[in-house]
């Protein structure tokens, strides 16, 4: 307010607020400040010294449905003898270029058989992955693939389950 009060001085010892503040007629709107008077004068002077005008917040972004966070994908095979590398993909769509994603692939019975793990500073944001899992522990059907993704931004961090994907692996004949 000093500052404020300092040009007022300054433009009145230079004539500049002759006619803006003189008397006001009584029928007149009623009387504003010499600083409302002369805002259209000061704003240009004032204006570097408090700096911009803040800026209105954004509008808030629509929610994202859990599928355009990324995906997973395996195709439907054999489920061969012994223990053996069963392939899969992966996609991460983070709003952030900051995420981990944790895969879990889930057998016919619901049992968690194999999982993965990727974060962005050392794997790709799409990919192609490996379950390794033997016969013996399971048996053909549907199998689930789960999929935790966990962006990262200056609020913190985000968890966001994946939509789960499906496959099948029949046994050889």
């Amino acid at each position: 307010m000093a500052t404020v009060t300092r040009i007022v001085a300054c433009l009145a010892a230079a004539g500049v607020t002759t006619g803006l503040i003189a008397g006001v007629p009584a029928h007149a709107e009623p009387r504003r400040s010499p600083v409302d008077a002369l805002a259209p004068l000061l704003g240009p002077l004032i204006g570097p010294l408090i700096g911009p005008a803040p800026e209105p917040a954004p509008e808030p972004s629509p929610p994202r449905t859990r599928d355009s966070y990324g995906n997973t994908d395996a195709p439907d095979g054999v489920l061969r003898r012994g223990c053996r590398n069963y392939r899969y993909s992966y996609t991460v769509t983070a709003p952030t270029g900051e995420w981990t994603l944790e895969t879990f692939l889930r057998d016919p019975t619901g049992d968690s058989i194999a999982s993965g793990a990727f974060i962005s500073d050392a794997d790709p944001s799409t990919a192609g992955a490996r379950f390794r899992f033997c016969r013996s522990g399971t048996r053909p059907g549907r199998f689930t693939i789960r999929a935790k993704l966990i962006w990262f931004d200056h609020e913190g961090e985000h968890p966001v389950w994946l939509e789960p994907s499906r496959f099948r692996l029949t046994r050889k004949r």
